[in-house]
C-alpha cells in the first residue's frame, strides 16, 4: 500500500505544479509540456489496449469501455476542456472558466477511479496507470490555469480551483479502491469504463494536439510512449 499512497501525493503535486508554473509565468515550461503530451498519448494507448481492456473481460464488459469512450467525448464536446498549451489556446476554448474547470475535475475524479482500480486489481496496473496520469496531469494543471487566467479569474480564485482540481484525483482513487474491493465484478466493470475513458484522451484530445505542431520530434514522444507502455507486457 506505500506505493499507492505514494502515488496519491505524486499526482495531487503533478496537477498542482502544473498549474503553478503557469501562475508564475515560467514561460519555458510550454515546450516541455507539448513533448509531455505526446508521451502521454502514446503512453495512454498502449495501457488503454494492452493492459487495462484485457484484464477487463471484455467480452463480458465491452459495453462500459464505450461507455467510457462515449461520455467522455461528450463532455470533451460540451466543454472544450482539453490540453491546452499555445500561447493563443484560450481562443479555443469559448465555453466558460468554470463549464472547463468542471469538466477537467470531472476527468480528474476519473483518472483517480481509473488508479484505484488498477491497484485493486494489481500493484503492477495500478504503478503502470499512476505514471500515466502523473505524467498527463502536469499538461492538464497547465491548461486549466490558462483557461481561468483567460476568463479573468483572481490569482486567489484560481489557485483554490487549481487545489480542489489537483485532490480529486487521489479522492478518486481512495473511494474506488475503498468500495471495488467489495465486489471484483463492479471492478471488471470500472477498469473497462476506466480503459474507454484513457482510450478517448489519448485518441481525441492528445494525438490531434500533437499532431497538429507538424514536428517530427512529436511522434517519437509518441512512440516512446508506446514502447514503454509495452515493457512490462513483454517481460511478464
Amino acid at each position: 500500500m506505500l506505493g499507492f499512497y505514494f502515488a496519491l501525493i505524486v499526482s495531487f503535486f503533478s496537477a498542482f505544479s502544473g498549474g503553478m508554473l503557469n501562475l508564475l509565468n515560467l514561460r519555458f515550461s510550454r515546450e516541455w509540456l507539448k513533448l509531455s503530451n505526446g508521451f502521454s498519448a502514446g503512453l495512454l494507448i498502449t495501457i488503454s489496449l494492452a493492459h487495462m481492456l484485457p484484464e477487463a473481460h471484455l467480452e463480458q464488459n465491452y459495453i462500459y469501455a464505450v461507455a467510457g469512450f462515449g461520455i467522455f467525448y461528450l463532455i470533451e464536446g460540451f466543454t472544450r476542456s482539453g490540453s491546452c498549451t499555445d500561447a493563443h489556446c484560450p481562443e479555443s476554448h469559448p465555453s466558460g472558466g468554470m463549464i472547463a474547470w468542471l469538466g477537467m475535475s470531472f476527468h480528474a475524479l476519473v483518472d483517480g477511479i481509473a488508479m484505484g482500480v488498477g491497484f485493486g486489481k494489481s500493484v503492477e496496473l495500478g504503478v503502470i496507470i499512476a505514471v500515466a496520469i502523473m505524467i498527463h496531469k502536469a499538461p492538464i494543471g497547465f491548461s486549466l490555469t490558462t483557461i481561468l487566467s483567460s476568463r479573468g479569474y483572481k490569482k486567489k480564485t484560481k489557485l483554490l480551483l487549481l487545489t480542489i482540481f489537483s485532490t480529486l484525483t487521489p479522492l478518486g482513487a481512495l473511494l474506488s479502491l475503498m468500495f471495488l474491493r467489495i465486489d471484483s465484478l463492479t471492478l471488471y466493470k470500472a477498469l473497462a469504463f476506466s480503459g474507454g475513458t484513457f482510450l478517448h484522451i489519448s485518441v481525441s484530445e492528445l494525438l490531434p494536439e500533437v499532431h497538429a505542431e507538424r514536428k517530427r520530434t512529436i511522434l517519437y514522444y509518441v512512440m516512446t510512449g508506446i514502447i514503454v507502455g509495452l515493457l512490462p507486457r513483454l517481460f511478464e
